[in-house]
């Protein structure tokens, strides 16, 4: 039999932005993480890029005495700071679709 013979890779899903949405996927979490500086975490006023959005808030509101209330160019309902999502960590697990972290968990009936 030749190498690989008989078996697939499992398809692994590729990094994607909460911010943006799951159709916006990436090669891998390098890019995710530039893309998110880049696009979410970059200052309006100076053009300094931060690590996360609770940073960009904090430089905001320090730096140039703003408050800033939303996560910019963020999907509406994605756009609050309660969530430090960088790259694919952080992500709420009710948005998490990597079906191997999702526990297949089924109610146990007691018995009689």
């Amino acid at each position: 039999m030749g190498k690989g013979a008989g078996r697939k890779k499992k398809k692994e899903a590729k990094p994607w932005c909460w911010y943006c949405g799951p159709e916006r996927e990436y090669e891998d979490e390098t890019i995710l993480i530039q893309h998110q500086k880049n696009k979410h975490f970059q200052c309006q006023t100076c053009h300094k890029k931060l690590n996360t959005a609770t940073a960009l808030k904090t430089h905001c509101l320090y730096v140039h005495k703003e408050e800033i209330t939303r996560v910019p160019n963020a999907r509406p309902g994605r756009d609050e700071f309660g969530f430090d999502v960088v790259g694919m960590d952080g992500i709420p697990d009710e948005d998490d679709l990597d079906p191997n972290k999702k526990a297949k968990t089924t109610p146990s009936t007691p018995a009689p």
